[in-house]
């Protein structure tokens, strides 16, 4: 059973009295445990996509099945549920709460989504914090880190609650080349690790490269799909 599903999905938006198509019937199958990019101009559907997957919204038409589950039968309280037990989100601003600090970051899904009780929480939050190099910064607030840091903390807010997908919408547009490629190298290594699948929406080549399977989108329909080899994986 593939992990992800989509049959004849399209999505519209009313922007005034005009109706907008944002994807125009996607068929896909995602495979549990890969690194997938969905690459593409502005405007192409990619962001509109990772929502769907996300579970931040419905299509207008067709379904989508995530993990044998049809999201298109969730209400809001339930596709909550479902989201917050099963995908987690990397953002390109990272999204940290600045008040909050690291180890309070990556804490706060477990305390608002799963309601883990606070003696099991420490050993969970610590685990990702070492997994992700920043469990020495944990004490830190966002304002006192790099963005390379910042990235790493918010790759384990996603990673903490252990979810099946995460989803991340360019995750490297705000770092230097050199920090974009420890970022990504952490998430390919993460994947191998615990499993995940990671779905990518990015303009960024250094994403592409690493990727194993990358959709092409353009004006909302998927246009080429390639897999590619490993060996340049292999060799890092």
């Amino acid at each position: 059973m593939s992990l992800v599903q989509m049959e004849n999905v399209i999505k519209t938006y009313k922007v005034g009295d005009v109706e907008v198509q944002a994807l125009g019937g996607i068929n896909l199958s995602l495979e549990e445990g890969k690194f997938i990019s969905f690459i593409g101009p502005s405007g192409s559907g990619k962001t509109t996509l990772l929502n769907l997957v996300g579970c931040l919204d419905k299509p207008t038409q067709g379904t989508i099945t995530i993990m044998g589950t049809d999201t298109g039968t969730m209400d809001r309280k339930t596709a909550a549920r479902f989201r917050g037990e099963n995908i987690g989100f990397i953002f390109q601003n990272f999204n940290l709460i600045p008040v909050l600090t690291v180890y309070e970051n990556v804490e706060y899904p477990l305390v608002i989504v799963r309601r883990v009780p606070k003696e099991n929480r420490e050993q969970q939050v610590m685990q990702v914090l070492e997994s992700v190099g920043m469990a020495d910064q944990r004490n830190k607030y966002p304002n006192q880190l790099s963005g390379g840091q910042k990235q790493r903390v918010a790759v384990a807010r996603a990673l903490v609650v252990e979810p099946k997908i995460i989803l991340a919408d360019e995750p490297t547009a705000n770092l230097d080349h050199a920090t974009a490629y420890k970022v990504i190298h952490l998430m390919h290594e993460l994947k191998r690790v615990f499993n995940t699948t990671f779905i990518f929406a990015t303009h960024d080549p250094r994403i592409v490269e690493e990727a194993e399977i990358v959709y092409t989108i353009e004006d909302g329909c998927i246009v080429d799909s390639r897999k590619q080899s490993n060996s340049s994986k292999e060799r890092k």
